[in-house]
């Protein structure tokens, strides 16, 4: 085999080298910089409230190569109606961070159904994701409408079946 000049083994060499150091199809690029990753669930994803009464969403964040602090927001609600509580509202990153979030509907809240989305930011990278809320009545609608006619009923009983003797009992003396 004949020896290759100088030049030419130079010119493969750095050849070689910069094959080496690209990156292959489909593989992430590696330019020293960590994998950062946000990912947000919450349990339940659908909550059914009362007006009046209060739901515990639990929210657990996982975190790949991030540091600092989360804090917790909400985008969605109505803007009245709704207590929402973060338990706690901001804390230090974890690989997985739990938290809680109270949500009351007070009475002033209608009976609606609707999607809010829930945030978790750390520094500038935020994750997201939906929260299905179902607001129902305190009380069956059907329990007003059984007080009604009973009310109805009852007056109706007496009017009917009232005992007519006595009244006119009270007129014969009254008339003497």
């Amino acid at each position: 085999m004949p020896a290759l000049p100088n030049s030419r083994l130079t010119l493969l060499s750095v050849c070689i080298i910069l094959l080496l150091q690209v990156p292959t199809l489909g593989a992430a690029p590696s330019m020293g910089l960590a994998d950062t990753r946000l990912n947000l669930a919450v349990d339940p994803s659908v909550a059914v409230i009362k007006v009046g009464d209060k739901a515990t969403i639990n929210l657990t964040l996982t975190s790949a190569g991030v540091a600092g602090q989360v804090c917790y927001g909400e985008q969605g609600f109505p803007d009245s109606g709704f207590t929402l509580t973060f338990l706690p509202q901001c804390t230090p990153v974890q690989p997985v961070t739990t938290t809680s979030l109270i949500v009351e509907a007070t009475p002033a809240a209608a009976p609606q159904n609707f999607t809010a989305t829930i945030l978790a930011t750390v520094g500038n990278q935020t994750a997201s994701t939906p929260l299905t809320i179902t607001v129902v009545p305190a009380i069956p609608a059907w329990i007003p409408w059984l007080g009604i006619l009973l009310f109805f009923f009852v007056i109706g009983l007496a009017l009917v079946v009232g005992s007519p003797r006595k009244g006119k009992a009270k007129m014969v003396q009254t008339g003497q």
